[in-house]
Formats: C-alpha cells, sequence, structure tokens
C-alpha cells in the first residue's frame, strides 16, 4: 500500500488512512480549514486525486504492472461544504484496460463525505494512466473477478 507521508504535500495536509482499504482516506479539518471556516477545496481535490490513485496504484500492482502512473483527466463535484474532518472512498468504475500507446488506463470514482454527519461533500471521477516499464505491455484485458 501507498507510503502516504512519502507525498509531502499529504503530509502537510495531514492526510491519514480511514481504513486499511485502498483509497479509503481521511483529512482533518484543522490544517485545511479556509476563511470560511470551511475545508479548503482544493484539500478536498487533492485528498480525493490521492484516493484514487492509490486504488491505481493497488491494482496495477495486483496485475505485476509497473511504470509511470498518472492523473490524466479529472472531474470534481462539490455537494456542499466540509465542516468537518472528510474520507475519502473510491472504488473502480473502469478496470485496467490496454491502449492503443501500450499503456493502460482505468477510471476511479471517489466520494468524499464528512466524517462525523456521513454527508456527501464531493464527488470525483479521474481517468488514471499507468505508461508501462516492463513487458506486460501486450497482456489481455485483467479478468474482473480480480477487481478490488
Amino acid at each position: 500500500m501507498l507510503d502516504i507521508n512519502s507525498i509531502l504535500p499529504a503530509k502537510s495536509m495531514g492526510i491519514g488512512r480511514e481504513s486499511d482499504k485502498p483509497g479509503h482516506l481521511l483529512l482533518p479539518l484543522a490544517p485545511n480549514i479556509n476563511d470560511k471556516g470551511t475545508v479548503f477545496a482544493g484539500s478536498i481535490f487533492s485528498l480525493a486525486v490521492l484516493a484514487g490513485y492509490e486504488i491505481a496504484l493497488e491494482r496495477s500492482n495486483q496485475l505485476n504492472l509497473s511504470g509511470n502512473l498518472f492523473l490524466l483527466s479529472s472531474h470534481i463535484t462539490y455537494h456542499q461544504p466540509g465542516l468537518s474532518d472528510l474520507i475519502a472512498q473510491g472504488r473502480i468504475i473502469d478496470d485496467l484496460k490496454p491502449t492503443r500507446k501500450s499503456n493502460w488506463k482505468m477510471r476511479i470514482e471517489v466520494e468524499v463525505v464528512e466524517a462525523q454527519s456521513q454527508s456527501l461533500c464531493a464527488t470525483f471521477d479521474g481517468l488514471y494512466v499507468l505508461q508501462v516499464e516492463n513487458e506486460f505491455n501486450n497482456q489481455p484485458e485483467p479478468d474482473k473477478s480480480e477487481v478490488v
């Protein structure tokens, strides 16, 4: 699993684990509060991106794929301000698929909720790409029964 503290912005934001499941992360209110007394939108976005990244990384590791993993595109909808600590929980929408450029891509959705009320604060959809560094470029699509 990803060492969250190895990512300096995540460390300074206080992002930690909500559970042992990949993509289940916690963002404390205190270091991420804005001038309105709510969680800064950029912190919510960063939490969601990191949760999605961890899921994509874990899935890549399950398939013994390695390389440069990055977020290609994303969309976030903010439903309400975050008034307390936040929890991110992600899931795979489209599992890893090979691309024409011998990379792999997958789509992940992350919901960010308030820890206390469980109210939905944001919904994130991200397309992650893995630029493969090993010889698995031409593998068939992964077995869907192995999905996290």
